[in-house]
């Protein structure tokens, strides 16, 4: 597709594009190194949002999920114990807190969640579509028998989606509102390269079936994940399952386990650090094998969990509430997959005992202090990662800059200007592009006129310049200022409006005043002089590289800044 590393827009593309390349890889390697191990870390987009997909995949699935979240949820249960995957005593909790009915959704609302839902299956469809593509590849140069592939997943679904899910998230993250009569009228761009769609949490409670709660919980819903291995060269068991309890950290151990080495002690001369898991490699062997015989722990933004020997117990944390508030619940997982019966009344000193043990596997491994404080860590981490940095300066030619390292324009004053040579048949083209066709900003020169793209979850402002850009040296700017009341000094309360004026050579010649703007992000997507490599910020075809001679951009900003720290680490947790 084009997009640099890291783009969400235009996904689909490339998951195919990442699939030709590790074939590509492969068959390189095999053809200069046969007698040589290879491996091929395959990090696909899919099932992250946005969910994107092509929409002829995207429609096939209305039809399957018009019943709701409700009839999905008991569905999936019983083609899991029909499976095997579940034991056939497994109870479906209640929905989730906050999680209503379907029934009491509105049409509109139904048809919305609907085609959330059938974008998330759809991208899921197409990413194994393109799989197929790899393994076949293997079976046709003769490699597969002999290659380890492991499919695996990273957390619980996702609960970011809200009560209500986006089409495009980088909207409401920048306080933008996006009420159902807009999602419904956008409903056919969900899955489309200018959409960040999520679903909401009624889907993602179904995603997460028969467990509770989502990801960034300690619940089950939060932490259990599939897990698929095979290697049938060495692993006999094909199409078996298997329902010890494993953890992501006893993965390496078991690699090593499998192929006969032990992990360095060290790696050019540094200490390595103990690997914390077991190998759970005999497990594969033999299905009656036990499970790990030491405890595991979960921690996060304050939730907790411990497992050990088939019982686990677990705290939902309300963050800014005292820890020894948190209510602890016990389950006996070996009779209670889903989480659904509490013991903790019926055997507290068994709860003691792990809530003991978790406090002391949490020191051991450094898990302590705890900290909740979600918004103030990310204000915190935005500022340390920034640090004091207010002037850029990128020259032409430079390549992609990844956005965590951009110039931070989010909630301040900032000033970009490019310097550049027009000749006498005039120029077009980026000066500068952060982002993508869900999110950004663009500065360019098109039909001979300066130009600037405030895209705020795909509502465009754009701004141009009330006169053309003559031929010679200019400096091309745009300044933004967040308006302040005419009452209040320099550094008093501001209006919530912005204002976005066009520069050449400091002659402002235009102007636009929106209550759009950078608040919590920019977009997740990267910064590019000169062009724009992904999918396009405004309305030009990318990479609409400048055809003038720039020589370099700059881009001042004001040290003054104050983020909302609960709403950059909702979205930061969006991109997770």
């Amino acid at each position: 597709s084009g997009a640099p590393p890291g783009s969400f827009a235009d996904g689909y593309h490339l998951t195919a594009d990442l699939i030709d390349q590790a074939i590509r890889f492969i068959a390189d390697h095999t053809a200069d190194r046969p007698d040589l191990p290879w491996l091929t870390w395959l990090a696909l987009g899919a099932c992250h949002a946005p969910h994107q997909a092509p929409r002829d995949i995207i429609e096939s699935y209305d039809a399957v999920f018009a019943h709701g979240w409700d009839v999905e949820r008991a569905q999936r249960l019983a083609r899991q114990k029909a499976m095997g995957l579940v034991p056939e005593t497994t109870d479906l909790p209640p929905r989730n807190d906050g999680v209503k009915a379907w029934e009491t959704h509105s049409d509109e609302e139904r048809r919305v969640f609907t085609r959330l839902q059938s974008a998330f299956a759809g991208m899921l469809d197409h990413a194994d579509q393109h799989l197929a593509r790899l393994l076949a590849f293997l079976d046709r140069t003769g490699q597969r028998d002999n290659t380890l592939v492991i499919v695996m997943s990273d957390n619980g679904a996702s609960q970011e989606g809200g009560p209500l899910g986006f089409v495009n998230a980088m909207g409401p993250f920048n306080f933008k509102p996006e009420p159902i009569a807009e999602k419904l009228a956008r409903i056919d761009d969900i899955g489309g390269p200018d959409t960040h769609s999520n679903f909401p949490h009624g889907w993602a409670m179904a995603s997460n079936t028969p467990l509770r709660r989502y990801k960034q919980n300690t619940h089950g819903g939060g932490i259990r994940d599939p897990f698929i291995l095979s290697w049938p060269q060495r692993i006999a068991a094909q199409g078996e399952l298997r329902h010890q309890f494993v953890h992501a950290s006893d993965l390496v151990p078991t690699l090593l386990d499998l192929i006969g080495i032990a992990a360095p002690a060290t790696i050019a001369g540094v200490p390595q650090m103990p690997l914390e898991g077991v190998s759970f490699a005999a497990s594969i062997a033999d299905a009656t094998a036990p499970s790990k015989p030491v405890p595991q722990y979960f921690e996060m933004f304050g939730h907790r969990g411990l497992w050990h020997d088939g019982w686990k117990a677990v705290a939902f944390h309300p963050p800014g509430t005292p820890f020894d508030s948190d209510k602890w619940e016990l389950f006996h997982l070996a009779e209670d997959f889903s989480e659904t019966h509490d013991l903790a009344a019926a055997e507290p000193e068994r709860l003691a005992a792990l809530v003991k043990l978790w406090w002391e596997q949490a020191e051991a491994h450094q898990v302590l202090p705890l900290d909740d404080r979600f918004g103030p860590r990310f204000a915190e981490n935005a500022a340390r990662f920034h640090g004091a940095r207010t002037r850029f300066v990128f020259h032409a030619g430079m390549g992609h800059v990844p956005t965590d390292v951009a110039p931070d324009v989010r909630s301040r004053d900032y000033l970009i200007e490019a310097h550049v040579e027009i000749g006498p048949e005039g120029a077009e083209g980026v000066l500068i592009a952060h982002g993508d066709a869900t999110s950004g900003y663009s500065l360019y020169v098109k039909d001979g006129h300066l130009v600037h793209d405030l895209n705020i979850g795909g509502r465009h402002e754009i701004v141009s310049s009330t006169r053309a850009v003559p031929a010679g040296a200019h400096r091309l700017g745009l300044r933004v200022e967040r308006l302040r009341r005419e009452s209040e000094p320099a550094k008093g309360a501001r209006t919530g409006f912005s204002q976005y004026t066009l520069l050449i050579d400091g002659e402002e010649v235009g102007a636009l005043t929106t209550q759009l703007a950078f608040h919590t992000l920019i977009s997740w997507s990267g910064l590019d002089i000169g062009h724009d490599r992904g999918s396009p910020v405004s309305d030009y075809t990318a990479p609409f590289a400048f055809t003038g001679r720039l020589s370099h951009v700059t881009v001042t900003m004001q040290n003054e800044q104050s983020l909302d720290g609960d709403s950059v680490g909702r979205a930061e947790m969006a991109r997770q």
